[in-house]
């Protein structure tokens, strides 16, 4: 995960410390003419490549991961495609397919965005007025410099003219809602891809659960590369399932003892005091799992299965029916009527912004394989008689690999914890690498 960071000018700024956290490999200032642009490193795919990153006609910030590239450094490669040319500039971004926040300024124009669905934070604070513009990962940075900020929304291009300072908006997708795939080998292939280009068998852990967004995710990661390194937290799982994906993936299990207040209230009060964020409870959760684990094996990347129920169920058959939903459980004949649904009421913007923010607070990076465009958009295409079983392509998927899965309706964090007949993992995994 990186901080990116960019103002016209450097006044203003008190503190940083929330933005070098989530690059621990090094931090960056450049002040020219085009501004003042800041950068924090966490390299991730290629070979390290510094930023800010100036190309033929202007500079560049980005965070994030990109699968364009062919596995080369994607900073490298999408800074390298840049000129003076604001059409280019546009076709550039939508050429992008992964989790990203991008940033380029040149003496015409400054652009910028985050992918889709919202996996990266960036928030900016703009007014034509005072010709002010700044644009940084975290909210707080400025805070400190304008007394507000807004959030940068996904699959929209933000363009600001240099000039006047005007803004105008473009779509960055435009989603094609044909359902005439009557099968699912399509939405297999690029699940497999999206799997493929973003699990590192040396810098990634997988986080395990019982449910169907975790277990299918692992399931692939087993297939393609043969073991996967995964982690769970048994509170709140239907743990006979869990037990079988334990055995199976040889995970670690780490037991939650809730003892987290001091890095919520520092995450709250330094970077952003909305309770809707902190106050959730798998906040704990993913707490737990990058302390005791991700970071002492010195890993870079956690894959979650963020996107699953509000891209893929839309919550339906969940929570016992007592959440509203766009699609109020049902894809129609004509998905122009709902898409898109996953941001109603905000839940993935709030979700991946949480996880966003809790990953770099830590100097760790979240990948999102169910948020992959190109298996968002096989699925899309698939007809409304796929869509409205239960999630089916993930169990169609599970069924042809004979990976163990529930039909109950899974755990939620955000539920009454009921210990599942006071079942000890820790007699029930001798003999297995146990972190506490």
């Amino acid at each position: 995960m990186c901080g990116i960071l960019y103002s016209i000018d450097s006044n203003g700024f008190a503190n940083l410390d929330m933005l070098k956290r989530r690059g621990p490999e090094g931090f960056e200032e450049v002040k020219n003419e085009l501004g003042y642009f800041a950068h924090s490193m966490l390299n991730t795919i290629g070979q390290n490549t510094p930023q800010p990153y100036h190309t033929k006609s202007g500079i560049m910030l980005y965070n994030g991961s990109t699968y364009n590239s062919g596995g080369k450094n994607d900073t490298k490669w999408i800074g390298d495609k840049l000129d003076d040319n604001l059409q280019n500039t546009l076709d550039v971004i939508r050429q992008l397919n992964g989790e990203y926040a991008f940033i380029y300024v040149t003496e015409k124009n400054v652009v910028f965005c985050v992918d889709h669905f919202d996996s990266r934070n960036l928030w900016f604070y703009h007014d034509k007025d005072y010709q002010q513009l700044t644009i940084a990962s975290l909210p707080n940075v400025i805070d400190q410099k304008h007394k507000n900020v807004w959030r940068v929304h996904g699959n929209q291009i933000y363009i600001v003219d240099r000039q006047d300072y005007t803004v105008r908006l473009e779509v960055n997708k435009k989603w094609n809602l044909e359902q005439r795939v009557d099968h699912f080998d399509f939405v297999f292939e690029k699940f497999e891809t999206a799997i493929q280009n973003r699990y590192d068998t040396d810098i990634a852990t997988i986080f395990l659960s019982s449910g169907f967004d975790s277990g299918v995710i692992n399931c692939a990661t087993e297939k393609i590369f043969k073991s996967v390194d995964c982690v769970c937290d048994p509170d709140k799982e239907v743990i006979d399932t869990l037990k079988k994906r334990v055995a199976l993936h040889n995970a670690v299990v780490v037991k939650n003892d809730g003892q987290y207040y001091n890095d919520k209230y520092e995450m709250f009060e330094k970077i952003i005091p909305i309770t809707t964020i902190w106050d959730d409870p798998c906040v704990d959760g993913l707490i737990n799992l990058m302390q005791k684990y991700v970071i002492k094996r010195e890993k870079k990347i956690v894959i979650t299965g963020n996107g699953g129920d509000e891209i893929y169920n839309n919550w339906h058959q969940q929570k016992l029916g007592h959440i509203w939903t766009k699609t109020n459980g049902t894809f129609p004949s004509s998905l122009n009527l709902v898409w898109p649904w996953h941001n109603d009421h905000q839940r993935m913007m709030i979700t991946n912004t949480r996880v966003d923010m809790i990953t770099g607070y830590y100097g760790l990076e979240c990948r999102n394989p169910l948020l992959d465009i190109d298996l968002v958009q096989s699925w899309l295409n698939t007809t409304p008689r796929l869509k409205n079983s239960y999630k089916a392509w993930m169990k169609a998927y599970m069924d042809a690999h004979k990976y163990p899965y529930t039909m109950k309706k899974v755990h939620s964090w955000a539920d009454q914890y009921k210990p599942y007949g006071g079942f000890d993992f820790t007699k029930s995994l001798e003999g297995k690498d146990y972190v506490s």
